[in-house]
């Protein structure tokens, strides 16, 4: 019986890598890495479980550990963007603090759309179609409640400051996160083409007149 080729060392390092990592509890975080390298590059409705794990290196019934389907996958991308998007929008309102509220505003809108140019894959996948239709995924329906708390406790405090006019702040903040959206969505497709390095200066122009129309006349 002819024997086995024996292992390389780059082949053997890569298989107790991949033991190792899944050993030591990290295959979820290897998953979720997969997932977003795959995201960046084509089609998100394209994406596999098989393909995930092959990426990783593992069996694809190992996914299965870690994550019912292909959708508890995605929602933990999706989960992991909302927590950097809400870590974003805090550090830009620490950074204002003692700023004017439309300033405050338009940092935020500013936070909001680099965001989405630095971390498309996750963002594709948050502003994707809705991954928690059934209630699967308590958490993840949390911290997008974070992020929108954040919008709404900047317009609130400008109406008690007497800045923004009185309106119900749902609208407000539906039609400020549109907005942003809009102008990150547009730039992410190159619809609207604008140099990273100019990218804050020509947000706060695009927002500023939606900011202005809120100030008490």
């Amino acid at each position: 019986m002819p024997r086995r080729p024996a292992r390389t060392l780059p082949d053997q390092a890569r298989a107790k890598g991949r033991r190792e990592t899944y050993h030591h509890g990290d295959l979820q975080r290897a998953l979720i890495s997969a997932a977003i390298e795959l995201i960046s590059q084509g089609n998100p409705e394209q994406i596999t479980l098989r393909e995930v794990s092959r990426r990783v290196g593992v069996n694809h019934r190992a996914v299965y550990r870690h994550f019912a389907d292909l959708t508890a996958l995605l929602a933990a991308v999706a989960e992991e963007g909302y927590r950097q998007l809400v870590d974003a929008l805090r550090e830009a309102v620490l950074g204002h603090r003692v700023s004017a509220p439309q300033r405050r505003l338009e940092a935020l809108a500013c936070a909001y759309i680099a965001f989405a140019l630095d971390h498309q894959a996750h963002y594709r996948i948050m502003f994707g179609r809705r991954l928690n239709e059934d209630g699967r995924f308590p958490v993840l329906e949390e911290v997008v409640k974070e992020a929108w708390a954040l919008l709404d406790a900047e317009i609130a405090s400008g109406i008690e400051r007497g800045t923004f006019v009185a309106r119900p702040r749902r609208e407000l903040v539906f039609s400020f996160w549109s907005l942003a959206h809009g102008f990150a969505s547009l730039a992410l497709v190159r619809r609207i083409r604008v140099k990273r390095a100019l990218l804050d200066p020509y947000a706060r122009q695009i927002v500023a007149p939606f900011v202005a129309g809120l100030r008490v006349r």
